[in-house]
């Protein structure tokens, strides 16, 4: 069963990434010979097994490895059962434009023939771009389908490039075995304390604010010791992870959390010093207890809490009341009087509401058609969200993106 929900996220993925999403096992590196190559083709193949060897001798179960090959392209790894030799694998891809020189200095470190120089030109130019934070996310996710687990995997570093790292166009993050100073206190002092992810969780802004100030987390003071921006990067990447998490477990819907958590993620990459980076764990936590101050519903039992939760989750499915009260494990007439009471609607009516408001977004922000829009919040009668969008609006689906475009 594993197996099979397994080749379906792989295959999922693929539609929805431009990066290469693939299985990965052991006995699929016998058919790559590591005792050499004879063109190009195999000369890429043959470094790319040597890397995938060495993760496979070190990996462990639910944890994310970042992989950087001797030409600067990077994998990440997730190892989802070492015994079963279950893995899955994204990649490659590029962060940063490769610049022309980098070429000459991977042919001269590899002694490679410069024939191969247009090649790898080429070879470049054929590798997607993408923020390895919608990556991480991408595996996290995977990691806590399977292992049921919602705690942040850890994130290790493979660097197995060539490049002089003064030169390279990347900024290597050269793991800190003995995760001290800057990473201990990041660490410490907002990825692993339960105190300030819950007043995230509650949108306390003034206790969250205080429990900052009083545990401050100074990157610039950092910048000129041996820690990489890159690994400073990576543990706000997993900061963003984990504050997105608890304004989701504080009530916030999706489409909000995604819109904030993308936002942070770019910046994050964008950041070019350690001077960019200073003031980002105090914004983060900032806008997260703002964003679930404003769309949580901290008045609501937690019944009618999960009632919601679970409806803004699941838009694009055939929701009913029957179907969310069983979800809920309470039956469908006290359900409902119990969310009238406290939401002042329906339970029908509130589905509809939220539909029209997450189609709204979708109008706004993608370039989707207006019945693939209406499929994805369930509404897959297109008649009937005209109807309900109209209702809701006062205008059409057509009219509304016209609106905004012009």
């Amino acid at each position: 069963m594993q197996s099979d929900t397994l080749d379906f996220t792989i295959k999922l993925l693929s539609k929805c990434i431009s990066v290469k999403v693939r299985r990965l096992k052991k006995s699929l590196l016998d058919d790559i010979a590591l005792e050499g190559y004879s063109d190009f083709s195999s000369m890429i193949n043959y470094y790319l097994a040597k890397c995938l060897n060495t993760y496979l001798n070190q990996c462990e179960n639910s944890i994310i490895t970042n992989i950087i090959t001797p030409f600067n392209t990077q994998y990440y790894a997730l190892c989802i059962s070492k015994e079963e030799d279950e893995h899955i694998m994204i990649g490659p891809f590029l962060e940063n434009p490769v610049r022309g020189n980098i070429v000459y200095e991977i042919i001269s470190k590899l002694q490679l023939s410069l024939d191969y120089a247009a090649k790898l030109k080429l070879y470049y130019q054929s590798i997607p771009s993408i923020d390895s934070a919608e990556v991480f996310e991408i595996l996290y996710t995977i990691n806590e389908h399977f292992t049921k687990n919602s705690e942040l995997p850890i994130v290790n570093t493979l660097d197995l490039s060539i490049l002089s790292k003064q030169d390279s166009s990347y900024d290597i993050f050269v793991q800190d075995i003995n995760r001290t100073s800057m990473y201990k206190v990041l660490e410490d002092r907002y990825l692993s304390e339960d105190k300030l992810l819950s007043y995230i969780t509650n949108g306390d802004i003034n206790r969250a604010q205080n429990y900052f100030e009083k545990y401050p987390v100074k990157i610039i003071e950092f910048s000129n010791s041996s820690h990489s921006i890159r690994g400073i990067k990576n543990l706000l990447l997993s900061g963003n992870t984990l504050f997105r998490k608890a304004s989701h477990i504080g009530g916030v819907p999706p489409i909000y959390l995604d819109e904030l958590s993308r936002k942070w993620a770019k910046k994050i990459e964008h950041a070019a010093s350690f001077e960019a980076l200073d003031s980002f764990p105090y914004e983060m936590i900032r806008s997260y207890c703002l964003l679930t101050k404003k769309y949580s519903l901290p008045q609501l039992s937690y019944t009618v809490k999960e009632a919601v939760t679970f409806i803004n989750l699941n838009l694009s499915s055939n929701l009913t009341v029957k179907k969310v009260s069983s979800k809920i494990g309470l039956s469908s007439d006290y359900l409902t009087r119990l969310f009238k009471k406290e939401m002042g609607m329906n339970i029908i009516t509130y589905i509809n509401k939220k539909r029209i408001e997450t189609s709204l977004e979708l109008l706004k922000v993608t370039d989707l058609s207006i019945a693939e829009i209406g499929d994805l919040i369930g509404l897959n009668n297109t008649s009937y969200f005209y109807t309900l969008f109209k209702k809701e609006t006062g205008t059409s689906p057509k009219q509304y993106r016209n609106s905004i475009l012009s």
